[in-house]
């Protein structure tokens, strides 16, 4: 189950910590699709009122994380077609990204891309768990470097649909291995200024993980 650890601050910041707390749980898949959001539950277990939670299941609604159904708040469950429309949209928006990458970063943002070669291309599975937590981290610094905050933005609300943890537990010693391959041929056409090549790999990527989360929870 979740954390239970109390929620400390003022109404904003308890409300802000809540929906983190909760985005990041069901993001993760400690909360299942489908599971029902009761506020009096989560209140009691985060240790605050019901107004910091109600106003964070709200948010997550707007995400497309959280809906109702019959007078009642649930983890929201997407089909197969919506993932698909989903992945297809960060496809698009990862390889452009990617591209830009390649022809914007700076040196120091190659130097910090590259410094994700060693956790980023390992195909020791035991480094699964972290990996898929930084996951996101690592395909931030390609999308900063493409000098689009717009870009970095967008990519990060459609990155709530990743399911990186739930994936990355059942993932195959071939699926880590073929991600590997992948981030390491990212990183070198990004720091090696290739844009064409980079925006290529980055959507080979995304359609790589949508077939995956197909595969694997569908």
């Amino acid at each position: 189950m979740p954390t239970s650890a109390p929620v400390p601050g003022g109404r904003a910041r308890l409300s802000e910590e809540v929906y983190r707390r909760l985005r990041a749980d069901i993001i993760d898949g400690v909360i299942l699709a489908g599971s029902p959001l009761v506020e009096d539950e989560i209140a009691e277990r985060l240790g605050v009122s019901r107004t910091p939670v109600r106003e964070s299941i709200q948010r997550l609604a707007a995400d497309g994380l959280a809906e109702s159904r019959r007078r009642r708040w649930v983890v929201r469950a997407y089909s197969a077609e919506e993932v698909v429309e989903i992945y297809g949209v960060r496809a698009a928006l990862e390889s452009h990204a990617a591209r830009l990458a390649a022809l914007n970063a700076s040196d120091a943002q190659r130097a910090e891309i590259e410094a994700q070669r060693e956790l980023m291309t390992t195909e020791d599975a035991s480094v699964l768990a972290e990996r898929a937590k930084t996951n996101d981290i690592f395909h931030d610094l390609i999308t900063a470097a493409s000098g689009n905050s717009r870009l970095l933005k967008d990519l990060r609300e459609q990155r709530l649909f990743h399911f990186n943890a739930r994936v990355a537990s059942v993932y195959t010693a071939e699926d880590l291995n073929r991600s590997s391959r992948q981030h390491g041929a990212l990183i070198d056409a990004v720091v090696g200024a290739r844009p064409a090549e980079a925006a290529e790999v980055a959507l080979e990527h995304v359609e790589f993980s949508m077939q995956l989360v197909l595969r694997k929870l569908y």
